[in-house]
Formats: structure tokens, C-alpha cells, sequence
């Protein structure tokens, strides 16, 4: 089958949805298999009590913004200390976060949930 054979398959079985939020796993052999599932993304994870009180803590470091604070918590899940100051030291070049609350007031928050587990000055050290 060629590229355009597929295009003009995936137009047909698709034909007025919207699929700007869609993942699309196309099998082309015998027996195709076309999944269409619509992605929901990060924001539409299901957060239990205590995440909700971090992203409610860590809303005043990203100027109130829910959706850049619930974005940040969960990328850093997982990361180590180097990694989590590098994307701040980013969200702070691209003004998603406050130069003035990145260094004691995010890492006590971070520090007191258990996310970052280094020391304050290793924080300020890291942090441009």
C-alpha cells in the first residue's frame, strides 16, 4: 500500500473527527487494525488527596496557574535532584515561574513532599 493509499484510507475511516488530540496506531497487513483513541493528556490524570495539596502549594510559584503547576508535579515524578533543577532553571528563562519564589519557597515545598531530598544550598548552587 502506498503513503497516499493510506492518507485516503485514514481520510475515509476518520471523515469529520476532529483529530487534533488523537493518537492513531494504523496496522496495515492482513486483518488491518485501526485503533483510534483520543489522547486526554497529562491534565486529565486522576490526582488522590495529598497530590492535589502539592499542586495547590506549588499554584503561587507558577503565578497561580493550575494547569503549569499540575504540568510541573508530575514531570518532575521520577527525576533526580540535577534533572528536577534544570527544568526549573528553564520554566525561570521561560517565565512560567517567579524569579523571586525558585529558591527557598519551591524547594521547601519540594523538600517538605519528598521530591527533591538534597540540601537547600545544593538547590541554590544548581539554580542560575
Amino acid at each position: 500500500m502506498t503513503q497516499e493509499e493510506k492518507k485516503e484510507l485514514l481520510a475515509g475511516l476518520f471523515q469529520g473527527a476532529d483529530l487534533s488530540n488523537a493518537q492513531i496506531n494504523v496496522v496495515v497487513e492482513k486483518g488491518a487494525k485501526v485503533v483510534y483513541q483520543e489522547i486526554t493528556g497529562r491534565n486529565h490524570v486522576e490526582l488522590d488527596e495529598e497530590q492535589k495539596e502539592v499542586i495547590e502549594k506549588l499554584k503561587p510559584i507558577f503565578f497561580g496557574v493550575e494547569e503549569e503547576a499540575k504540568a510541573f508535579f508530575l514531570d518532575i515524578q521520577g527525576m533526580k535532584a540535577t534533572q528536577i533543577t534544570t527544568k526549573v532553571n528553564q520554566l525561570v528563562v521561560d517565565k512560567k515561574i517567579s524569579d523571586i519564589s525558585q529558591h527557598r519557597e519551591l524547594w521547601q515545598i519540594l523538600h517538605d513532599c519528598g521530591l527533591y531530598d538534597k540540601s537547600e544550598s545544593n538547590w541554590n548552587q544548581r539554580l542560575k
